[in-house]
């Protein structure tokens, strides 16, 4: 039985929401809502107690207020005036009991203060990896449904476009009638179509992605950036989609007037986006890895592999 295409949008729209909800209860879980900068906090007093109580490992190591109480103590009996079965009393009451105290109140006051700092680590990290998380889901989801979309408005501009270069050859003027030929002539139909596709689908897609991680990192109260950061990152998409598009492009034409099926469909996507997509945005990134990752590989499997099955070659909106 053939997929219905909203029904496979409805599916993977309510398992991966239906994932991000479970998320978000194991976020609550593993990850509450404790700010990290407040158990810092927390471990610079514990800290600074410890401090105060041995004198630290700094110039004041003996100076803390074990080594001020010990030194007072031993004045007290070795004071040559202080003698008797009290002093003797205080003396074993003192180095038996508590002496010791101080310095092993500090040593537990170091290691809450570790746990704390510690604790703040975990907590930043499983906010950091649920966010990377839930802006991967989307970002396929993204991949999934935006074709569609930006395919039906090209489709629309590109007859718009038609028509007025149509009208234009109608037109009985010497101008217009070789302004068309010297169009025809000097721009190729391919690189006229493909550049006016490039601007439609790359500007769709990077406002689409960075829309969904900018949410994301809302909502999980990560830095946003600056306007210059996020401008520079959609132009890298722009960029990068456009080489997905001259990827895609060549990967289909050794198949060029046979009937486009599921799998060269999904096979020109991945050497798009693989070959053309992450190397072009690696390469304007800077960070010397242009081939992608076997994770990143995944992530493309899934979401252009979901788009085959979704949306099969030829489908248009009704």
């Amino acid at each position: 039985m053939a997929i219905s295409p909203m029904l496979g949008l409805k599916v993977l729209f309510g398992a991966g929401m239906g994932y991000l909800v479970a998320l978000r209860i194991y976020g609550g879980v593993t990850a509450p809502e404790i700010p990290p900068d407040k158990l810092r906090e927390i471990a610079r007093i514990f800290n600074r107690l410890a401090d105060d109580l041995d004198g630290g490992t700094g110039e004041n190591a003996d100076k803390g207020i074990a080594d001020r109480a010990d030194a007072l103590a031993a004045s007290v009996w070795d004071n040559g005036r202080n003698s008797g079965q009290a002093v003797d009393a205080f003396r074993g009451l003192y180095q038996g009991a508590v002496s010791g105290y101080a310095p092993l109140l500090a040593k537990d006051c170091r290691v809450v203060a570790i746990g704390c700092q510690a604790y703040a680590e975990l907590v930043e990290d499983a906010h950091e990896g649920l966010a990377q998380l839930e802006d991967l889901i989307l970002q396929i989801m993204w991949v999934v449904t935006f074709q569609p979309m930006t395919t039906a408005l090209y489709g629309v501009a590109a007859a718009r476009i038609a028509a007025l270069i149509k009208a234009a050859k109608g037109l009985k003027s010497t101008f217009a009638l070789n302004a068309a030929r010297i169009m025809e002539m000097t721009v190729p139909k391919y690189a006229m179509t493909t550049l006016f596709y490039m601007a439609i689908d790359g500007a769709a897609y990077a406002a689409g992605s960075m829309a969904i991680t900018k949410g994301v990192q809302l909502a999980h109260d990560r830095p946003l950036g600056s306007a210059g950061e996020n401008a520079e990152e959609f132009g890298k998409i722009v960029g990068a989609n456009g080489a997905y598009v001259l990827g895609y492009d060549l990967a289909k034409l050794p198949f060029r007037g046979m009937p486009t099926t599921r799998g060269i469909e999904l096979g020109a996507r991945l050497i798009g986006s693989g070959l053309g997509y992450t190397p072009a945005y690696s390469a304007m990134d800077g960070d010397g890895e242009l081939l992608p990752t076997y994770d990143e590989w995944a992530a493309k499997f899934s979401g252009h592999g979901l788009r085959a099955v979704i949306f099969p070659p030829g489908w248009k909106f009704k």
